[in-house]
This record gives C-alpha cells, sequence and structure tokens, in this order.
C-alpha cells in the first residue's frame, strides 16, 4: 500500500513557496508547468508527477524529502519482498525504488505501476529518460508524437522535450523507468533567483498541446 507520507503535499508546496515569497507565476517559469497546474496541485485537486514534483522542489529550495519521504537503500540492492512501496496519492502511480544514491551517481531508477486512464501534466526537466513496459500499454507523447508502447517495448528519450503519459486502458501498466535526474537527493544547486531566472528563459511545453494529442 502507498505511503501515508504521500497524502497532501499541496499545502507543503503551498507553504514552502509562500515561505520563500514566490509567486505562482515564478515557479511556473522556473518549472515549466502551466500556473492552473500548480494552483490544482496546492488545492490537491490533481497530484504531479515524481519528476514534476522534483523539478517542483528544485525550485523551492527544498529537498525533495520536504514532500516525500522514500525509503533509502544504503547498498544498493532491494528483494522484491521487502521493497517498500510509496506515491503521491493513494490513487495515483505507485513506486518502488529501485536505485541508490552516492557520490557521483548518474542513474536513478524506479518501478512504477500507473493506474488504468492515467494522464500526467505536461512536463520537461533535465536529463534522459529510459521507460520499459513490464505489462499493459502506456502511451507517451513527445513534442506532438505519440508512442504507443506495450509490454516488452522501450523508449529512450529527452525529457527536456515537453512530454506527457497517459494510460488509455482499463487495466494498470507495469514500466520501470531509468533516468539521469536526481530522484532522491538534495541538490547541490538549488534554482536560487539566478537559477530561477535561467530556467524561466528555457522553452517550456504546453499543457493544452499534449492533451488534445493525447485525446
Amino acid at each position: 500500500m502507498p505511503s501515508d507520507e504521500s497524502v497532501k503535499i499541496g499545502d507543503r508546496i503551498r507553504d514552502a513557496r509562500k515561505a520563500r515569497r514566490l509567486t505562482l507565476q515564478r515557479v511556473a517559469d522556473a518549472t515549466g508547468l502551466s500556473i492552473g497546474f500548480l494552483s490544482q496541485v496546492e488545492r490537491d485537486i490533481t497530484t504531479p508527477s515524481l519528476s514534476s514534483l522534483v523539478t517542483i522542489a528544485r525550485a523551492l529550495d527544498v529537498s525533495i524529502n520536504a514532500f516525500l519521504q522514500a525509503v533509502e537503500i544504503p547498498n544498493g540492492v532491494t528483494r522484491r519482498e521487502d521493497r517498500a512501496v510509496y506515491s503521491l496519492h493513494p490513487s495515483w502511480i505507485v513506486y518502488e525504488r529501485l536505485s541508490s544514491e552516492a557520490q557521483g551517481q548518474s542513474l536513478s531508477a524506479v518501478k512504477m505501476r500507473i493506474p488504468p486512464h492515467y494522464l500526467s501534466e505536461t512536463s520537461t526537466h533535465e536529463g534522459e529518460e529510459v521507460v520499459y513496459i513490464l505489462s499493459g500499454t502506456l502511451r507517451y507523447a513527445i513534442e506532438g508524437t505519440v508512442y504507443e508502447l506495450n509490454a516488452g517495448d522501450s523508449l529512450h528519450f529527452s525529457p527536456q522535450r515537453p512530454h506527457k503519459v497517459h494510460n488509455p486502458t482499463d487495466q494498470p501498466v507495469d514500466a520501470i523507468l531509468v533516468g539521469t535526474q536526481p530522484l532522491f537527493v538534495d541538490f547541490a544547486t538549488p534554482l536560487s533567483d539566478g537559477g530561477l531566472a535561467a530556467a524561466a528563459a528555457q522553452p517550456v511545453g504546453r499543457t493544452e498541446s499534449a492533451s488534445k494529442v493525447l485525446g
């Protein structure tokens, strides 16, 4: 079952934003997420994906642990029967952490169970990702192009391109995601004032366009 730590992250995000006297517009510019989506997150109407939550945490200059307490894996080994599962919301994606974090490490890996009819926000973030489908059907929309992935399929792409994920079926999807975005560590170079300005200058996707594509 998902951890209780996952419930009601909207209040935590709003409090962190207000503590740093940041407007929703400024956070939107830094993250590439729309103001409407961020407002819904703060009101717990919707829940961000894990990668978007990491991006939000960085924009707010706070640790991801302020919103999500993921189990640590000190020796790099996980056992199926012992692996903890967690979620940002009980009815959304459930994650199992597969990777540990160490100095100089560049990869993060999670196993995901994506619920039926799940439709993510459009997001952009640093690094690169590989997704491998264990079961079910999952659609990725990347800059207007839709890739439908079935069990045994994989996709390697740059998440710096606006992308969105959709499970169009009545069945959950199990997938493994490996990427270079640091998911579970404190950031050595948070997005301070200069970082926010730099991030705002980067091109971002528009949620509406991917919604039309995935329909």
